[in-house]
C-alpha cells in the first residue's frame, strides 16, 4: 500500500471515528435525564434539583421564587441560668442537643456550661450538663451524684472529662415513635439504632480530643469510648449517617492545617470543611475539605455549622460571626451532596438576634437537630443577651416551631399571576403524588405529562381536583384518573399555583400516614 493510500486510509478512519464520536455524544443529549426517587420519601423543593423551569404568565421565573420562612419564634426563654448552681454562673447555657426518648417518654436537653477562673470557683472550665421534659416546653435540671462540683455532691453535671467536657450531640433509637398519648415524635438526623452497638445512648463530645461516649440511662456516661478526632476542635460539631454514599460526615474548623496560635500552619479555621470516615467507631485519620469560605456578603467568618440530613438534602445552621460588634446568628443553608452548597436569595438569616434588650439580642446558635411533632418542627436554639466578647453575658434556651419541611417554598407570584412549575423528568417508582403546600389563600393544580411535556389523558391540570387548603400531606386528585398505574415511567409534573406556597411532594403509598 503506497504512502498516499495510508493517508486516504487514516482520513476516511479518523472520519469514521469522529462520526462515530458524534453519534455516541448526541445520544444522550436525545435522551431525558431523569431523577430517580423512592416511595414515601419526601422531595423538598428548596433548591431547583426537581425543577427544570418555574415562571409567572409574563414567563418571569424570578417572579416565583425560592422563600425562606422562620416560623413562629417564642418570645421568652424556655430554660435560663439558675443562679443557685455556680456552675451556670459563667455564660450560662450554650449548644443545646435535644432529644426525644421514647423508652423513658422524656425529652432530653444537654448543654454546655462554662466558667472563668476565680477564687470561689474550684473547677473552671466546660462542662455538659442535664435537663427534662414531659411537654418540650417546661423543663428541670434533675440533681445527681454523678459529676460533683466543689464540696456540691449534687448536680446536673453528666460530663466532666479530663480536660473538659462539651458540645455534646446525643443519639438513641428509636428515631420515631408515638407516645402514650398517640402523639408521633421524630427525632430528625439521629443516628441508626445499629450504630449504638447495643447501647441505649450514645454521645460525640469534645474532651480536648473529639471522642464517642456511651450510656444506658443518659446520664451516667463511659467517657472516651472511641476517639474520632486526635486534635481539640472547639465550637459545635454533628456526626451525619449518609447512607447513600456509606459514609459519616463531620463539618467542623480544620485546625489541623489551620491554626492562628500554631508557629507554622497558620490560617484562618472559621470557615466549614467537611470530614468524613466509612466507619463511626475509628479514629478518623483524612483530611477534611473545604467546603464553605466566608467571602463579602458575609458577616465576617463562621463560628460553627450544626447538620442534619433530611429528604435526602443536608441542612446546617451556620452561625455567622460578625466583627464588630460580635454578634452570631443562624444563616440556613443546605446542600444536596455535602460539598456544594445552596443559600437563600439575599443570605438572610434564619435565626437573628432578638430585638435591643431581649434575651437573645446577642448571640444565638441553634440546636443540633429538629423535633418532629405531628405537623411540625421544633427547633430549639439557645441565645446570649451579650456579644461573643462581652463579659457578663447570659445563655437561654429558646424554641422555634415551623411546619413540617417548612425551611423553605416555592412561591407562586405575589401580585396574584398564575404561576407554573415544570419539574426535571422523574422516574415514577408508584403510588399517589402527595404535595406539602399552604394554598390557605389560593389553589394548587397539577398535570401529569411526558417528558417531551405531552399529555397524559385523564392527568391534565382541566383534570384535576384543585387543592385550596393547607396540609403538609394532601394527595392529589384527579377527576377519572390517577398518577399510580404510571409506576415505571419517565413523567414531569406540571403545578399551575396561584397565591401559593409549595413546600414538599412524595410517591405515596395507600398506607402513607396523613395524607388526605
Amino acid at each position: 500500500m503506497t504512502g498516499a493510500s495510508v493517508s486516504t486510509w487514516i482520513v476516511v478512519g479518523c472520519a469514521l471515528l469522529a462520526a462515530a464520536s458524534g453519534l455516541l455524544q448526541a445520544e444522550p443529549a436525545r435522551a431525558a435525564r431523569h431523577r430517580v426517587i423512592a416511595l414515601n420519601e419526601p422531595q423538598m423543593f428548596c433548591d431547583d434539583y426537581f425543577v427544570d423551569n418555574r415562571y409567572n404568565e409574563e414567563f418571569i421565573s424570578a417572579r416565583v421564587p425560592h422563600v425562606l420562612h422562620r416560623g413562629e419564634r417564642l418570645a421568652e426563654p424556655l430554660l435560663t441560668r439558675d443562679d443557685e448552681k455556680p456552675w451556670e454562673c459563667g455564660s450560662g447555657i450554650g449548644y443545646p442537643s435535644v432529644l426525644y426518648d421514647a423508652e423513658a417518654d422524656l425529652f432530653r436537653l444537654y448543654y454546655t456550661t462554662h466558667t472563668r477562673p476565680s477564687d470561689d470557683n474550684p473547677l473552671p472550665g466546660y462542662c455538659v450538663c442535664y435537663a427534662q421534659s414531659k411537654d418540650g416546653l417546661n423543663w428541670d435540671k434533675p440533681l445527681f451524684d454523678v459529676q460533683p462540683w466543689g464540696d456540691l455532691a449534687l448536680t446536673n453535671i453528666v460530663l466532666r472529662g479530663r480536660l473538659e467536657g462539651k458540645i455534646a450531640h446525643v443519639h438513641t433509637a428509636p428515631a420515631e415513635a408515638a407516645r402514650p398519648d398517640g402523639e408521633r415524635i421524630r427525632n430528625l438526623g439521629m443516628l441508626p439504632a445499629e450504630d449504638l452497638r447495643g447501647h441505649r445512648f450514645v454521645a460525640y463530645y469534645c474532651d480536648h480530643e473529639h471522642y464517642l461516649a456511651t450510656s444506658e440511662d443518659g446520664i451516667h456516661w463511659q467517657q472516651r469510648q472511641q476517639m474520632i478526632l486526635p486534635n481539640r476542635v472547639d465550637c459545635y460539631q454533628t456526626i451525619v449517617r449518609d447512607a447513600a454514599i456509606g459514609e459519616y460526615v463531620i463539618f467542623y474548623r480544620n485546625k489541623l492545617i489551620y491554626d492562628p496560635a500554631r508557629q507554622r500552619a497558620k490560617g484562618n479555621t472559621r470557615m466549614i470543611t467537611r470530614l468524613a470516615s466509612p466507619e463511626l467507631w475509628s479514629l478518623w485519620d483524612g483530611m477534611a475539605d473545604t467546603v464553605l469560605i466566608p467571602d463579602g456578603d458575609d458577616a465576617g467568618r463562621f463560628y460553627s455549622m450544626p447538620t442534619f440530613l433530611y429528604g435526602g438534602v443536608y441542612w446546617g445552621m451556620l452561625a455567622q460571626f460578625a466583627e464588630s460588634p460580635q454578634t452570631i446568628e443562624v444563616e440556613l443553608v443546605w446542600s444536596r451532596d455535602g460539598f456544594n452548597w445552596e443559600r437563600a436569595p439575599g443570605r438572610p438569616m434564619f435565626i437573628p438576634v432578638g430585638e435591643p434588650g431581649a434575651w437573645d439580642d446577642g448571640m444565638v446558635f441553634a440546636a443540633d437537630r429538629v423535633i418532629e411533632r405531628g405537623d411540625e418542627w421544633w427547633l430549639y436554639y439557645t441565645g446570649h443577651n451579650g456579644y461573643h466578647d462581652e463579659q457578663g453575658r447570659s445563655g437561654s434556651v429558646g424554641l422555634v416551631k415551623l411546619r413540617k419541611e417548612g425551611f423553605v417554598s416555592i412561591r407562586a407570584d405575589e401580585r396574584g399571576q398564575e404561576s407554573y412549575l415544570v419539574t426535571r423528568p422523574i422516574l415514577w417508582p408508584g403510588g399517589d403524588l402527595v404535595i406539602n403546600a399552604d394554598a390557605s389563600k389560593g389553589s394548587v393544580k397539577v398535570a401529569v405529562v411526558d417528558a417531551n411535556r405531552m399529555p397524559h389523558e385523564g392527568l391534565g391540570c382541566e383534570d384535576c381536583v384543585p387543592f385550596e387548603g393547607d396540609a403538609v400531606r394532601h394527595r392529589v386528585q384527579w377527576k377519572n384518573a390517577g398518577i399510580a398505574s404510571l409506576k415505571g415511567e419517565i413523567v414531569r409534573l406540571e403545578f399551575a399555583f396561584r397565591r401559593a406556597d409549595l413546600f414538599a411532594f412524595l410517591a405515596a403509598d395507600e398506607e402513607t400516614a396523613g395524607a388526605e
